[in-house]
């Protein structure tokens, strides 16, 4: 019996599939309350998104407010085309109101380093969210197509910063 238990334990792992999508954050209180996020999405979870999906990431908090990213694929409602969206939201949490600067940016080649793609600010009240829906400002095959030039090795790589307003 316990050599069967082995061999079952001993089978491969399959790789875990996330609800929420882990992210990195660097949180800086000096010379204001900000934070830098990372979010990295792989080809194939960015595949699956299409024609209306979305993938969001853990919770991440700033000034003692939860935030969230999520990605998108959206359509265009100009072109009527797809595209690939990216928003920040605000976890519900009574009738708080807070204001905060945001820059979405994302790595590219040729020399994938971040290149800010959209800054905007908001006030948000508990349970908005605020973004761009077309962020690379092309059409989903292109985004998604072998030469694209925002996958590095597989992989897509966001950033997030978000400084609170005074």
């Amino acid at each position: 019996m316990a050599i069967e238990d082995m061999t079952t334990t001993s089978r491969r792992f399959v790789e875990r599939a996330y609800k929420y999508r882990p992210v990195k954050v660097i949180e800086s209180e000096l010379p204001r309350q900000q934070c830098v996020v990372y979010l990295d999405l792989k080809r194939e979870e960015c595949v699956n998104l299409f024609p209306s999906g979305r993938v969001y990431s853990q919770a991440f908090h700033l000034g003692g407010q939860g935030f969230f990213l999520s990605a998108h694929c959206n359509m265009d409602q100009q072109s009527s085309f797809h595209c690939f969206g990216l928003f920040l939201g605000m976890q519900e949490k009574g009738s708080v109101t807070f204001g905060v600067d945001y820059e979405f940016a994302a790595r590219s080649k040729p020399t994938e380093e971040y290149i800010s793609k959209y800054k905007g600010n908001y006030t948000f009240t508990g349970g908005k969210a605020v973004g761009y829906r077309n962020l690379f400002s092309i059409p989903w095959t292109s985004f998604m197509a072998e030469d694209s030039l925002y996958f590095i090795n597989g992989i897509l790589h966001l950033r997030a910063e978000l400084t609170i307003k005074r």
